[in-house]
Protein backbone atom coordinates (compact mmCIF):
# COMPACT_ATOMS: atom_id res chain seq x y z
CA UNK A 1 0.00 0.00 0.00
CA UNK A 2 3.09 2.34 0.97
CA UNK A 3 4.58 1.97 -2.26
CA UNK A 4 1.29 2.32 -4.02
CA UNK A 5 0.68 5.62 -2.60
CA UNK A 6 4.36 7.01 -3.13
CA UNK A 7 4.09 5.76 -7.00
CA UNK A 8 0.72 7.82 -7.22
CA UNK A 9 2.28 10.81 -5.59
CA UNK A 10 4.98 10.50 -8.10
CA UNK A 11 2.45 10.23 -10.75
CA UNK A 12 0.77 13.34 -9.86
CA UNK A 13 3.61 14.98 -9.35
CA UNK A 14 4.87 14.68 -12.91
CA UNK A 15 1.44 14.97 -13.96
CA UNK A 16 1.32 18.84 -12.72
CA UNK A 17 4.77 19.12 -13.63
CA UNK A 18 3.35 18.68 -17.16
CA UNK A 19 0.77 20.35 -17.25
CA UNK A 20 2.80 23.35 -16.02
CA UNK A 21 4.95 23.39 -18.30
CA UNK A 22 2.57 23.00 -21.38
CA UNK A 23 0.73 25.94 -19.49
CA UNK A 24 3.87 28.12 -19.84
CA UNK A 25 4.59 27.24 -22.93
CA UNK A 26 1.42 28.05 -24.17
CA UNK A 27 1.79 31.38 -22.45
CA UNK A 28 4.87 32.22 -23.98
CA UNK A 29 3.27 31.40 -27.64
CA UNK A 30 0.54 33.80 -27.02
CA UNK A 31 2.63 36.59 -25.62
CA UNK A 32 5.06 35.71 -28.71
CA UNK A 33 2.54 36.02 -30.88
CA UNK A 34 1.01 39.22 -29.97
CA UNK A 35 4.52 40.52 -30.03
CA UNK A 36 4.43 39.61 -33.98
CA UNK A 37 1.12 40.83 -34.40
CA UNK A 38 2.31 44.22 -32.75
CA UNK A 39 5.48 44.34 -34.98
CA UNK A 40 3.42 43.57 -37.99
CA UNK A 41 1.13 46.18 -37.22
CA UNK A 42 3.81 48.80 -36.94
CA UNK A 43 5.33 47.85 -39.95
CA UNK A 44 2.30 48.47 -41.97
CA UNK A 45 1.60 51.63 -39.79
CA UNK A 46 4.98 53.05 -40.94
CA UNK A 47 4.96 52.11 -44.63
CA UNK A 48 1.49 54.15 -44.36
CA UNK A 49 3.69 56.68 -43.03
CA UNK A 50 6.02 56.46 -45.48
CA UNK A 51 3.81 56.81 -48.73
CA UNK A 52 2.12 59.87 -47.03
CA UNK A 53 5.40 61.71 -46.58
CA UNK A 54 6.04 60.76 -50.11
CA UNK A 55 2.50 63.00 -50.90
CA UNK A 56 3.05 66.43 -52.50
CA UNK A 57 -0.79 67.33 -51.57
CA UNK A 58 -2.59 67.19 -48.29
CA UNK A 59 -5.90 68.43 -48.66
CA UNK A 60 -7.74 68.23 -44.78
CA UNK A 61 -11.20 68.84 -43.50
CA UNK A 62 -11.67 70.06 -40.26
CA UNK A 63 -14.34 68.65 -37.95
CA UNK A 64 -13.81 70.10 -34.66
CA UNK A 65 -12.60 72.90 -33.20
CA UNK A 66 -10.92 73.11 -29.64
CA UNK A 67 -10.63 76.41 -28.25
CA UNK A 68 -8.13 77.96 -25.76
CA UNK A 69 -10.52 78.48 -22.64
CA UNK A 70 -10.47 81.66 -20.32
CA UNK A 71 -12.80 82.99 -18.05
CA UNK A 72 -14.43 85.70 -20.64
CA UNK A 73 -14.30 83.31 -23.62
CA UNK A 74 -16.27 80.70 -21.40
CA UNK A 75 -18.15 83.22 -20.48
CA UNK A 76 -19.29 84.72 -24.12
CA UNK A 77 -19.19 80.82 -25.57
CA UNK A 78 -21.71 79.64 -22.83
CA UNK A 79 -24.50 82.35 -24.38
CA UNK A 80 -23.26 81.36 -28.05
CA UNK A 81 -23.08 77.47 -27.73
CA UNK A 82 -26.83 77.23 -25.56
CA UNK A 83 -28.63 74.97 -27.37
CA UNK A 84 -26.37 73.25 -29.60
CA UNK A 85 -25.39 70.57 -28.25
CA UNK A 86 -21.12 71.96 -28.27
CA UNK A 87 -19.91 73.18 -25.40
CA UNK A 88 -16.50 75.64 -25.07
CA UNK A 89 -13.93 72.48 -24.71
CA UNK A 90 -15.39 71.31 -28.29
CA UNK A 91 -17.53 72.42 -30.98
CA UNK A 92 -18.14 70.69 -34.14
CA UNK A 93 -17.99 72.35 -37.62
CA UNK A 94 -18.06 69.63 -39.85
CA UNK A 95 -19.79 70.46 -42.68
CA UNK A 96 -18.94 74.62 -42.80
CA UNK A 97 -16.07 74.00 -45.01
CA UNK A 98 -13.10 74.21 -42.90
CA UNK A 99 -10.10 73.03 -44.61
CA UNK A 100 -6.14 73.17 -44.72
CA UNK A 101 -4.71 72.50 -48.22
CA UNK A 102 -0.60 71.90 -48.98
CA UNK A 103 -0.39 71.83 -52.92
CA UNK A 104 2.43 71.78 -54.34
CA UNK A 105 4.35 75.05 -53.48
CA UNK A 106 1.36 76.62 -52.22
CA UNK A 107 -0.81 76.88 -48.80
CA UNK A 108 -4.40 77.57 -48.11
CA UNK A 109 -6.99 77.45 -45.02
CA UNK A 110 -9.61 78.77 -43.61
CA UNK A 111 -10.67 77.66 -39.86
CA UNK A 112 -13.24 78.85 -37.42
CA UNK A 113 -11.59 80.52 -34.59
CA UNK A 114 -12.93 80.54 -30.81
CA UNK A 115 -11.28 82.65 -28.77
CA UNK A 116 -9.47 86.14 -27.70
CA UNK A 117 -8.02 88.31 -30.17
CA UNK A 118 -5.18 90.92 -28.37
CA UNK A 119 -5.46 93.27 -31.31
CA UNK A 120 -9.57 93.34 -32.19
CA UNK A 121 -12.50 93.73 -30.53
CA UNK A 122 -14.36 91.15 -32.29
CA UNK A 123 -16.53 88.39 -31.20
CA UNK A 124 -16.04 85.15 -30.03
CA UNK A 125 -15.34 83.36 -32.96
CA UNK A 126 -17.23 84.36 -36.35
CA UNK A 127 -15.73 84.96 -40.14
CA UNK A 128 -14.36 88.36 -38.85
CA UNK A 129 -11.98 86.42 -36.63
CA UNK A 130 -11.76 83.14 -39.19
CA UNK A 131 -7.89 82.20 -39.33
CA UNK A 132 -7.34 82.64 -43.50
CA UNK A 133 -4.61 81.98 -45.15
CA UNK A 134 -3.23 81.58 -49.11
CA UNK A 135 0.38 81.54 -49.82
CA UNK A 136 2.88 80.45 -51.43
CA UNK A 137 4.53 77.62 -49.16
CA UNK A 138 8.23 78.87 -47.99
CA UNK A 139 9.02 76.33 -44.66
CA UNK A 140 7.45 73.16 -44.60
CA UNK A 141 8.92 70.56 -42.44
CA UNK A 142 8.33 66.99 -42.40
CA UNK A 143 9.65 64.14 -39.98
CA UNK A 144 7.83 60.80 -39.35
CA UNK A 145 7.73 60.43 -35.55
CA UNK A 146 8.23 55.97 -35.51
CA UNK A 147 8.15 56.16 -31.63
CA UNK A 148 4.35 58.27 -31.80
CA UNK A 149 3.26 56.48 -34.98
CA UNK A 150 3.01 59.80 -36.50
CA UNK A 151 3.68 61.77 -39.28
CA UNK A 152 4.80 65.71 -38.78
CA UNK A 153 4.28 68.36 -40.66
CA UNK A 154 5.15 72.27 -39.45
CA UNK A 155 5.09 75.70 -41.31
CA UNK A 156 3.92 79.34 -40.87
CA UNK A 157 1.39 81.39 -42.47
CA UNK A 158 0.64 84.47 -42.65
CA UNK A 159 -3.01 85.72 -41.55
CA UNK A 160 -5.10 86.81 -45.16
CA UNK A 161 -5.29 90.95 -45.79
CA UNK A 162 -3.22 90.63 -42.46
CA UNK A 163 0.39 90.42 -42.37
CA UNK A 164 0.88 90.95 -38.56
CA UNK A 165 -0.68 88.01 -38.01
CA UNK A 166 1.52 84.93 -38.44
CA UNK A 167 0.76 81.44 -37.62
CA UNK A 168 2.71 78.41 -36.36
CA UNK A 169 1.03 75.07 -38.02
CA UNK A 170 1.49 71.87 -37.10
CA UNK A 171 -0.10 68.74 -38.73
CA UNK A 172 -0.22 65.47 -36.60
CA UNK A 173 -1.09 62.61 -39.48
CA UNK A 174 -1.93 59.34 -38.72
CA UNK A 175 -1.63 55.89 -40.63
CA UNK A 176 -6.11 56.05 -40.20
CA UNK A 177 -5.47 59.65 -41.65
CA UNK A 178 -6.78 61.39 -39.04
CA UNK A 179 -4.88 64.80 -38.19
CA UNK A 180 -4.92 66.55 -35.04
CA UNK A 181 -4.15 70.63 -36.19
CA UNK A 182 -2.30 72.80 -33.80
CA UNK A 183 -2.28 76.86 -34.55
CA UNK A 184 -0.25 78.96 -32.47
CA UNK A 185 -0.73 82.78 -33.36
CA UNK A 186 1.00 86.09 -32.83
CA UNK A 187 -2.42 88.15 -31.72
CA UNK A 188 -4.81 85.39 -31.01
CA UNK A 189 -5.00 82.45 -28.42
CA UNK A 190 -3.84 79.24 -29.50
CA UNK A 191 -6.62 76.62 -31.15
CA UNK A 192 -6.52 73.10 -31.63
CA UNK A 193 -8.58 71.22 -34.39
CA UNK A 194 -9.51 67.74 -35.41
CA UNK A 195 -9.65 66.48 -39.16
CA UNK A 196 -9.50 63.98 -41.58
CA UNK A 197 -7.14 63.80 -44.51
CA UNK A 198 -8.88 63.26 -47.45
CA UNK A 199 -7.59 62.14 -51.81
CA UNK A 200 -9.88 65.31 -52.92
CA UNK A 201 -11.35 68.54 -51.53
CA UNK A 202 -14.08 70.29 -52.85
CA UNK A 203 -14.30 74.16 -51.90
Amino acid sequence: MLLLYIMNRIITYKVQNLLYFIGLLSLLGSCKTNQIAKAEAKADDLEVLDSLYAKKEYHIKINVAYPFTSTATTQVANALLRNTGDNINRIDVRGDGNFIKIQNDSISGYLPFFGESRTSSGTYGGTDLAIQFEEPLKDLTKKINSDKGKLELEFTANQKGNRNEKYDVSLNIYPNKNVMVNIRPVHKTVMRYDGQLTEFYEE
